[in-house]
């Protein structure tokens, strides 16, 4: 499918718009035109070369939803039309840290910025319209306006929510999950933080 989206030729760099070939789906894929993507600062890093990736040129954004167009075949619980939004962690479920409740370091990120597919390095789903190979941040790209996406980072969401809202949680929750707050006492005789 032709599509556009916004890729890094090296670092340091800067995101370039321009037109694309998304592959269709394969086995435990989706394709997603996407709603809404959010600007991390990961992405930023990816942009100066503080944040190195493994493959040039490479598409950017991590965190997005949309509405699923395609679905591979042999890939259940997944419909055309489908809400979607994206985690920039895989979680497939059966490695040895899905299945001690440590999803948030399952096997499948291992390799989240080489821009291939975690299990081949040679396997690709976009390039450029001169057919280079072109790597998807953590596997998704949501800098572009379609996108190819392993089922392991795709969460299904209620239609009702908006996905300019939902795209900011496969990002913006998991980064923040850990976090611990205190919250702040002030007034007469009582410290401030």
């Amino acid at each position: 499918m032709n599509t556009r989206g916004a890729i890094l030729r090296s670092a340091p760099g800067q995101w370039e718009v321009t037109d694309l070939v998304a592959d269709d789906p394969r086995t435990g894929e989706l394709q997603v035109k996407l709603a809404a993507s959010g600007l991390c600062h990961s992405d930023d890093h990816v942009a100066t070369g503080d944040m190195p990736v493994g493959h040039y040129p490479f598409l950017g954004g991590h965190e997005g939803a949309g509405v699923v167009t395609a679905v591979g075949p042999s890939t259940p619980g997944f419909s055309e039309g489908d809400h979607v939004v994206f985690s920039f962690l895989p979680g497939c479920g059966r490695c040895r840290y899905c299945a001690n409740g440590q999803q948030y370091i399952c096997d499948s990120g291992a390799n989240l910025l080489v821009g291939s597919r975690w299990d081949d390095a040679e396997s690709f789903r976009f390039q450029t319209s001169d057919g280079t190979a072109v790597g998807q941040m953590c596997g998704l790209g949501t800098f572009a306006e379609v996108t190819t996406v392993d089922v392991r980072s795709t969460v299904k969401i209620p239609d009702d929510i908006p996905l300019e809202v939902a795209c900011l949680v496969g990002c913006g929750v998991g980064t923040g999950w850990g976090r611990r707050c205190r919250p702040v006492r002030s007034g007469p005789g009582t410290p401030s933080s």
